[in-house]
């Protein structure tokens, strides 16, 4: 018999139609991310540890579809095959980078939801800037060699500068994924 050609989803010669198990799991990826995204910015707006958590869970999810998807690129030159390895290659580690914080996340919900909180005093050494927020809020902040993300607490480059600059500050964090719950004065 002769060779049947494979239908394709859309016009273009460049990418391949998965079979229906890839399809399938590429549209459960897809649904547990928007779930996730969904519960992190609606339902578990209050609690920091699971809106951070189902956070991270989406953008991993994300990563990891994007990763999945750019391996069904049908790709001839040699130039695009490296960039499209790169592209998979590097969406799958970030992705694994975002699921080891959400694991980290995870350990800290009995700490978070019984108050138990690590804290740190002293001036900051270092000052990372740039987060989700843009490149004028704080990112993290180093004290006695400890590095505190602050990306979520929504500090601004200013406000910082206006509050806490050169002033030793107490910050309460969760041990396994080290973000900070609270920063303060420490008079």
């Amino acid at each position: 018999m002769g060779y049947r050609k494979k239908k394709r989803i859309t016009g273009s010669r460049s990418f391949r139609t998965p079979s229906t198990f890839p399809l399938i799991l590429l549209l459960v990826i897809l649904l547990f991310s928007a779930i996730s995204l969904f519960l992190s910015s609606t339902v578990f707006q209050d609690h920091l540890v699971l809106r951070e958590l189902f956070l991270f869970l989406a953008m991993s999810l994300l990563l990891l579809f994007i990763g999945v998807v750019a391996s069904y690129l049908r790709i001839h030159n040699w130039i695009e095959r490296l960039l499209i390895l790169v592209v998979i290659i590097g969406s799958i580690t970030a992705a694994i980078g975002f699921a080891h914080t959400v694991f980290q996340l995870y350990e800290d919900i009995g700490d978070y939801e019984a108050r138990k909180f690590n804290v740190i005093e002293g001036i900051p050494s270092t000052l990372t800037y740039g987060s989700k927020n843009g490149p004028d809020y704080v990112s993290s902040i180093m004290i006695d060699n400890k590095k505190i993300n602050v990306a979520h607490l929504n500090i601004t480059a200013k406000s910082y500068k206006d509050h806490f600059k050169g002033k030793s500050i107490r910050l309460k964090y969760l041990s396994h994924s080290k973000f900070a719950v609270s920063i303060e004065k420490n008079e």
